[in-house]
């Protein structure tokens, strides 16, 4: 049988703990006890809920406060978003054929998760995303009870994206920026193979267009082209 614990025997300055009933009677004063600290809420002697005020659970839950500000990914970071900041029009039309839900930004830095990480596919990427969360800061998220995007439509979303010459290009002049890819840190492995041997096959790509297409556009064709 559960023993249980009682309050008198709880040490000074632990979180405050409720059982329903007393919940019951004076739930305006453990209200006002959760504006400061967490209030644990027993029923039948064990935690049940919790009562957390906004600014504690914001304060738990968003992601930047994990981020530690000299890592390589946040320089990383700064370096892609400077870059995206000016392809708007590629990225909201890209972000407009997502599968999974995901903007084409946030898909674009889950990508170069891969790249920098010499990860081999794009699964190894959304695994890390369930734990890593200073990864999942990095893609773009804001609080970590965001949900995680379906696994294949993600890997699918970020297998096109690998393979369209602009966002080659933007990884690229990103790691440039932020002269990554002159001298690795201790933090990254870059795969500098799959991002050459993919500059130079969107290169072929390209030159073998009769036209060049608007940024974004006609995916289809592209695929065609890639594929042969």
């Amino acid at each position: 049988m559960r023993k249980r614990t009682s309050r008198s025997e709880r040490p000074p300055g632990s979180i405050q703990g409720v059982s329903m009933q007393m919940l019951d009677k004076e739930l305006s004063r453990h209200v006002e006890i959760a504006r400061t600290q967490p209030v644990s809420v027993d029923r039948y002697g064990v935690p049940w809920v919790w009562i957390v005020s906004h600014p504690l659970w914001m304060q738990a839950d968003h992601l930047k406060s994990l981020v530690p500000q000299d890592h390589a990914l946040v320089h990383l970071r700064e370096a892609i978003d400077s870059t995206l900041a000016h392809e708007s029009a590629l990225m909201n039309a890209l972000s407009a054929q997502s599968l999974c839900g995901l903007d084409a930004r946030r898909l674009t830095r889950a990508w170069m998760l891969q790249v920098v990480y010499s990860l081999p596919d794009p699964r190894r990427v959304r695994e890390g995303l369930v734990y890593n969360m200073l990864w999942r800061w990095f893609v773009g998220y804001q609080l970590r009870s965001e949900p995680l995007p379906e696994l294949e439509p993600f890997v699918q979303d970020v297998n096109r994206l690998s393979a369209h010459p602009q966002v080659v290009e933007l990884a690229h002049r990103s790691l440039g920026h932020s002269a990554l890819l002159q001298a690795d840190t201790h933090e990254f492995r870059i795969n500098h193979g799959l991002l050459h041997a993919l500059r130079a096959r969107t290169a072929e790509w390209s030159a073998r267009l009769p036209e060049p297409l608007p940024a974004g556009l006609n995916t289809d064709r592209e695929g065609r082209a890639m594929a042969r």
